[in-house]
């Protein structure tokens, strides 16, 4: 079975060049059901989450957009907590060589929109002189497939990248099981 990885960021904006708050990944693999689950039930080689630095990032050149910033004053305390807390935070240069190793085993990469996360992430990269751990061909778009079949999702939650990765998974999931029964 070929490895599928789901992404999800934080961002401080909406371009290709924003600043990222936080990364999640999930390996999983499609035909399962991870309905029900908690963090507890994956293996720690699984899930990849990380907090970063965003003032690495504003070093790198990345963005922060006055009005991203007002939309995140108005989220409730514990999502800010999470995404602007000081605890945990790492560099993105670090981050992004660890995500490029947690995602080698890949080969295909899902997103919520293929122009947004893994475009942001490709940016970094090449700020960093990398290359993504993907080829363009092996990027899966979630919208596209939930078009395809009601993917019954968990209720969201606010703007976290590894919960956003594993609700996005099920739904996949879902679509899979719809799509490929017998």
């Amino acid at each position: 079975m070929n490895q599928h990885i789901m992404i999800d960021l934080e961002t401080l904006g909406t371009t290709i060049d924003s600043n990222v708050l936080t990364i999640g990944a999930l390996k999983f693999d499609p035909h399962q059901d991870y309905r029900g689950w908690t963090w507890g039930d994956f293996p720690k080689e699984q899930i990849f989450y990380r907090r970063i630095d965003p003032e690495t990032g504003s070093a790198l050149g990345l963005k922060i957009d006055e009005d991203t910033l007002a939309w995140w004053a108005k989220q409730n305390d514990d999502v800010k907590a999470e995404a602007f807390g000081d605890e945990d935070r790492h560099p993105i240069d670090q981050v992004f060589k660890d995500l490029y190793k947690f995602c080698i085993t890949g080969k295909y990469f899902w997103a919520q929109g293929v122009a947004f996360d893994t475009v942001i992430c490709e940016q970094i990269y090449k700020r960093l002189e990398r290359g993504a751990p993907w080829m363009f061909y092996n990027l899966r778009d979630t919208r596209t497939i939930f078009d395809l079949a009601d993917p019954e999702m968990p209720k969201a939650q606010h703007h976290n990248a590894l919960f956003d990765c594993w609700r996005q998974t099920v739904g996949v999931q879902n679509v899979y099981r719809k799509l490929f029964k017998n």
